[in-house]
Order: C-alpha cells, then structure tokens, then sequence
C-alpha cells in the first residue's frame, strides 16, 4: 500500500491548511514545532500531498495539539455526518455556561434564518449558497450538541456519568452524530 493510492480528501487537506494557516507564524512555526529541522515547504508539501507525502494522523493530531485549535477534528466529523463538541471543564458548567449556549443558539438561529431567506430569494440556492448556508446550520446543530452535552452533565443519569467522566479525564471533547 502506498500513499498515493489513499490521498486526503480535499476538505480535510482544507482543513489542516485552516488549521496551520490560522496559528501564529503559520507553517514556518508549525513545521519547527514538529521537528526542530522542520521546514515550511517539507510541511506544505505534506499538506499539498506532493510526490505521494501525507500527513499521518499522528502529525495531524500533534498540529491540533500545538495549535490548540480543532479544525481537523471538526472536519473529520462533518465528513462522519456529525459534529463535533468541545466539552466543558465539568467543574466550571453549570446554568450561567447554559444560558449564554442558548443565546449563541438563538443567535445561530436567526443568522440561519436570514441567510437562508436571503439565498432562497430568488428560488435558486447555488453551490456558493448552499455551502454557507450549511456552515450556518453546522454552527446551529454544534450548540444544540453543546447544550445536551452539558445538560446531561449537569442533570443526566446513567450516561451522564459516564459523560463527567470523560470530561474530567484527559479527552474533553467528542463528535457524535446529529440523527434526526
């Protein structure tokens, strides 16, 4: 098996660009951060997928790390059909953490509400359209996710526990999948 036969998907190659691009000093910074010797183009190259290179998974989580931002773990859960929830430290939650989730949500909401009265105006929604029209749902669906993880923190049984555990532990996020 060789890298050239399994090239990243153009959204999750987006992603770690988003990713490297949106941190301090970019990928200068980035590819030092990974190896002291580490160049800007070997780390774009892995980007870019020149000559077969990739970047492994491990090196993707290592990015987030550094970076501490999560754009292709996001991505990895768009293209999972979920999205994905940073949890919150379980001892900070509580209804103050809930009530400003629920006017980011309702915030969300009517921005989701005037794009898509604004892009189904003319009763054609174009490919432009429709991708931010689905960015402002994914914002939407996000913290209705946000706000269940918390609420099951705060007052679930059974996998609530199960729940604070996982916050409190060293992973303290998750992508699940919004079923309607």
């Amino acid at each position: 098996m060789d890298n050239k036969n399994f090239p990243a998907p153009a959204d999750m190659t987006a992603a770690m660009h988003k990713l490297i691009t949106s941190t301090p000093g970019g990928y200068e910074a980035m590819a030092q951060q990974l190896s002291h010797d580490g160049t800007h183009n070997a780390l774009s190259n892995r980007v870019r997928q020149i000559g077969g290179q990739m970047v492994p998974f491990g090196m993707a989580i290592q990015l987030e790390a550094f970076s501490g931002r999560t754009d292709i773990t996001e991505a990895m859960c768009k293209r999972a059909g979920g999205v994905f929830v940073k949890l919150p430290d379980v001892d900070q939650v509580g209804n103050e953490e809930l009530l400003h989730k629920f006017n980011d949500l309702l915030a969300a909401l009517g921005d989701f509400s005037r794009a898509h009265n604004e892009f189904t105006h003319d009763g054609v929604l174009d490919r432009e359209e429709s991708k931010r029209l689905r960015a402002k749902g994914y914002r939407a669906q996000s913290l209705i996710a946000e706000i269940w993880v918390i609420s099951e923190m705060l007052w679930g049984e059974g996998d609530a526990k199960s729940m604070q555990l996982l916050a409190s532990g060293a992973t303290k996020s998750v992508c699940g999948e919004i079923t309607a």
